[in-house]
């Protein structure tokens, strides 16, 4: 699945809700977010990627593509989305090295690490297709706990 199509979006969404550790983490938050996954032409990938989605008390019950406001937006170039898939660069770590851009109540966000750490976890199992000179990162998928 292409990284940020709707098809990919569908399945991020049926894995968390599915996944019972995810769903503890996150109860009691209410969330939105935007990523954006900046275009980065001399390495093939031309446009930005800009998905969205709202978490509440644990569960995902929307998902978009395209900005939206949102509580949190959080963005980089694409191929620093593509390390921390890949598990190459922590998401924690592409915080605090600014490689990652956060805008929103920070705090709150740092709060949320257990869980951001582990939805990266379900996301590492999912099968993904990167744009340009990042397919040869593509992760095969893994079967669901």
């Amino acid at each position: 699945m292409k990284l940020g199509s709707m098809e990919y979006l569908q399945e991020v969404m049926k894995r968390s809700n599915a996944d019972e550790k995810y769903r503890a983490l996150a109860k009691g938050q209410f969330e939105t977010y935007t990523l954006v996954l900046e275009a980065e032409p001399d390495k093939g990938v031309k446009e930005p990627v800009i998905v969205g989605f709202d978490c509440r008390d644990g569960e995902f019950v929307d998902i978009w593509q395209g900005a939206k406001p949102t509580l949190f937006t959080l963005s980089a170039p694409y191929g620093t989305w593509v390390d921390v898939l890949r598990g190459k660069l922590g998401a924690t770590k592409a915080i605090t090295m600014r490689k990652l851009k956060v805008q929103g109540p920070f705090l709150q966000l740092l709060k949320g690490g257990e869980r951001v750490l582990h939805w990266v976890e379900i996301l590492r199992t999912i099968p993904t297709e990167f744009e340009g000179d990042y397919a040869q990162y593509n992760i095969p998928g893994k079967a669901q706990h």
